[in-house]
């Protein structure tokens, strides 16, 4: 669903950076690494929750290291 959104959007408008928003599994997380590699397209934010003070700047790094277990975001 990721892939065909961002596909959609990017074909109608020049989309210059993603915020994804309930991010809130490592699936999502491998899909969104995936998603700005194919498109090119950075990620500026974050959302881990269900309010905007969940919402944070995206910071590759910490992300990385959150994925594999090695720091909690």
């Amino acid at each position: 669903v990721l892939f065909r959104s961002v596909k959609t959007f990017n074909d109608s408008l020049d989309v210059t950076g993603l915020i994804i928003t309930k991010l809130d599994g490592t699936a999502k997380g491998g899909a969104l690494i995936s998603i700005a590699k194919k498109y090119q397209i950075p990620i500026h934010f974050i959302g881990l929750g269900e309010t905007e003070s969940d919402l944070y700047e995206f910071k590759s790094e910490a992300f990385s290291q959150s994925i594999l277990g090695l720091k909690k975001l």
